[in-house]
């Protein structure tokens, strides 16, 4: 009888200690003793080989002298966590994790207290090969902490079904088990299927949480409509697995093209960020909530593609990332001096809310005042305003215009006839739109909802993401219209020859 080179994976793939003690029906430290001493008994090896072979853990295979079992080792394409809480619909999760697992996908996979009562870890282990996690605590020194060690490095966390009672943990931050654990834990992309009774779906109390969730940048395969297992009818089925596999392959495949993004020739990139301020006396100022996180992230997500990035940014409370140049200003003529003198450059972003005027002190009798000094209350003063410099309309007009000039509008009502407006009168390639509201309040938050318009009159909504995930959608509409605008060019010249 042959043995193993590595009992802890052994022990792990078939389930971990406590799932093998039950199965040989001996205790668990009799199994721990084992995978220190990294040796199992002779009179337990055909056990393990009837385990294997019962759960299709063909991954071993006996080398030519049959001591040694050799593990199958492929490249994983996308890495998955998928948490399974406590539906019905439970049991249709086991064909999107075969799915995953067919396609090579590295799949790890939690299981809620309530979602034991109808599929057992034992299944899911024989379906991806590897343990199922379903503790948040465990006795085996090589599961300790699972809720950090599963939370990092995915490129995706899904739950399938998502449960009322699901949702209404992760929206309040409560973290009571394994998976609402990890979800606190994570900064993964989370995506969430709902499924439930058509009645706890349309609930108040469910409605809000699922608002939070979105504000918080979790995403959702909406619900289907049908016939329930209680027997009502409504809203509240689990999407079509092929609908679910559609939907996270096309996010998974759509963030490895932006990591695979490598420029032949390093672009040079010039963002501007952050608010302006303008002086009304040296002691106050004009400014507006501009915090500076969306512009910072595309400066760093430029970065990490190998672009030179220059970034011109207004005060902020930020730290300051790691491009090739940054240049701090204050007011918006100097961000139009700093803009002049770096517009050698490929693309143009204008993210920066610049004050659009500046206050100048007058006396009653139209004198202006100097604001060299504290202007005093006791001094009748009248202001009047100043237009300041539109940056991104002189850019896009200028001799040296780069290849691509993209601006930035921030409205309340109106957005997209607004945002076209700006986008054809200061002659831009593509205009990114915010709609400033309760629901999307974005000024120093870590969340966007925008909607991108290009000079086609292309238009793409996004959900509410991450400021560094709008970035990177950014990026790839950029890169793609520059191509596209470069193919134009030659195309024109071709023709002209």
């Amino acid at each position: 009888m042959n043995n193993f080179t590595n009992i802890p994976e052994l022990i792990f793939k078939l389930g971990g200690t406590g799932s093998v003690s039950k199965l040989l029906k001996t205790n668990p430290s009799t199994i721990s003793n084992w995978k220190k001493k990294n040796k199992i008994p002779k009179s337990y090896l055909r056990l393990i080989h009837i385990l294997l072979k019962e759960r299709n853990l063909d991954i071993y295979k006996e080398n030519i002298d049959n001591n040694i079992i050799n593990s199958k080792q492929k490249k994983s394409k996308f890495s998955i966590l998928v948490i399974i809480s406590g539906g019905v619909s439970c049991y249709k999760v086991l064909d999107l994790i075969r799915l995953y697992h067919k396609n090579n996908y590295d799949i790890e996979v939690i299981l809620t207290k309530s979602a034991q009562k109808f599929i057992s870890p034992l299944l899911v282990t024989s379906l991806i090969n590897k343990k199922c996690f379903t503790e948040l605590f465990s006795s085996d020194e090589n599961e300790n902490m699972n809720h950090i060690n599963l939370a990092r490095n995915k490129d995706l966390i899904l739950v399938a079904p998502c449960t009322a009672n699901f949702m209404a943990k992760i929206s309040h931050g409560i973290a009571d088990d394994l998976g609402s654990n990890v979800i606190l834990a994570s900064e993964s992309k989370i995506l969430i299927a709902p499924s439930m009774n058509p009645y706890m779906w349309e609930n108040k109390a469910t409605q809000d949480n699922l608002k939070i969730l979105k504000q918080r940048g979790i995403n959702l395969i909406n619900p289907e409509s049908g016939m329930m297992a209680c027997g009502e009818n409504g809203t509240g089925r689990l999407p079509e697995i092929d609908k679910i596999y559609s939907f996270t392959r096309t996010y998974l495949l759509e963030k490895e093209k932006m990591s695979n993004i490598k420029f032949k020739s390093q672009l040079k990139i010039l963002i501007t960020a952050g608010p302006t301020q303008e002086k009304i006396d040296p002691i106050r100022y004009v400014s507006n909530n501009s915090s500076g996180k969306q512009g910072y992230a595309l400066a760093e997500e430029f970065l990490k593609l190998g672009a030179n990035v220059t970034l011109i940014s207004g005060p902020t409370n930020i730290n300051k990332p790691n491009v090739n140049k940054y240049v701090e200003v204050s007011s918006a003529k100097e961000m139009l001096s700093q803009v002049e003198n770096n517009i050698d450059c490929d693309i143009f972003i204008s993210c920066a809310a610049v004050c659009d005027w500046k206050l100048i002190p007058y006396t009653p009798e139209n004198k202006k005042v100097s604001n060299n000094d504290k202007l005093k209350k006791k001094n009748n003063i009248i202001f009047k305003l100043e237009s300041n410099p539109d940056i991104v309309k002189f850019v896009s007009k200028n001799k040296k215009r780069p290849k691509l000039v993209i601006g930035f509008a921030a409205e309340t009502k109106n957005l997209i006839h607004n945002a076209r407006k700006k986008l054809q009168e200061k002659q831009l390639d593509m205009i990114i739109a915010n709609l400033i509201e309760d629901e999307n309040s974005i000024f120093g938050k870590e969340f966007n909802k925008i909607f991108i318009i290009d000079k086609y009159y292309n238009i793409q909504e996004t959900e509410k993401l991450k400021k560094h995930e709008i970035a990177n959608l950014i990026i790839s509409k950029s890169l793609k219209l520059y191509q596209e605008m470069n193919a134009e060019n030659y195309n024109r010249k071709s023709i002209t020859v």
